[in-house]
């Protein structure tokens, strides 16, 4: 599934997706669980919920986090087995997940096709209206926002993520805010940004500030300023901004990764070499 399939919507029919894994690569990991719910006018009117068996054994601590064991699935049908059922009983409907492209992409890869769904994300929805979360896991929001707690079972994530759209939507009532409010067109990444056109807006620099005279390169998205105002914050600093971690750099600033769904919140290749490099003895800060 490609972005083409990617949408942001205030809709009340839908429904929610959400899958227990063995690991985090659709590659080499496998489907364990999937949990879907029908949504019809904001209500639940149809469930479906499926354990699956893998090829190969579920280990301890993909157990202990999702309370899912091999005595459980020894005899439950495989991915392939139930394509049809799940592609019968989402059709056309419009998906929405917590990090739904993950759950998307081990479809995809069990059922070796592509599915044509489009579908939403309540990531990118909690972090645009409740920034003040260091982290928007379905865990953290559940919390936050005092709806179902989810418990790494596919039902019980997609009704967490149900009322969790719920109140997303509330939310922007009460704010009187819609979707092109939340998502201005303006540059938000480092991508496109041409640091050499950065250059200081101050006359003084104080010398003895922390950034001065310091390679910085940033990664991940910020999630309370605009890099390309970060940037400039530097620069002003007397900072010098570079795209690339290489041992001249001092600083690493590390923003968000769980929006991307490649690296699914991991670390990006800058974060893993600037932590090489340290090891290697070089004095380099990592600031989040």
């Amino acid at each position: 599934m490609s972005n083409k399939n990617y949408t942001r919507r205030i809709i009340d029919d839908y429904c929610v997706l959400d899958t227990e894994t063995t690991g985090l690569s659709a590659y080499y990991n496998e489907v364990i669980e999937i949990g879907i719910l029908k949504i019809r006018n904001n209500q639940i009117v149809d469930t479906y919920s499926q354990l699956i068996k893998p090829r190969y054994k579920i280990d301890e601590f993909i157990t202990e986090l999702t309370g899912i064991s091999n005595d459980m699935v020894k005899d439950m049908p495989s991915i392939e087995q139930v394509k049809d059922e799940v592609l019968l009983f989402i059709g056309d409907d419009i998906l929405i997940g917590h990090n739904t492209s993950f759950d998307i992409r081990f479809l995809n890869a069990g059922f070796k096709i592509e599915l044509e769904n489009l579908y939403m994300d309540t990531v990118q929805f909690a972090r645009k209206l409740y920034p003040e979360l260091k982290h928007h896991r379905l865990s953290d929001l559940s919390e936050y926002l005092k709806i179902s707690t989810n418990k790494h079972r596919s039902i019980a994530d997609c009704v967490a993520t149900k009322e969790l759209y719920d109140k997303i939507k509330n939310t922007m009532i009460k704010r009187d805010l819609s979707i092109k409010d939340l998502w201005v067109k303006k540059s938000h990444g480092g991508k496109g940004i041409n640091i050499k056109s950065i250059v200081p807006t101050e006359v003084e620099i104080d010398e003895d500030n922390f950034f001065f005279n310091r390679h910085v390169v940033f990664t991940g998205k910020l999630e309370k300023i605009i890099r390309k105002d970060a940037m400039q914050i530097i620069v002003n600093l007397g900072g010098i901004l570079d795209n690339t971690v290489n041992k001249q750099t001092n600083y690493l600033i590390l923003g968000n990764n769980d929006y991307n769904a490649i690296l699914k919140g991991n670390k990006s290749s800058k974060h893993i070499k600037a932590e090489k490099l340290k090891l290697n003895g070089q004095d380099i800060g990592v600031c989040k």
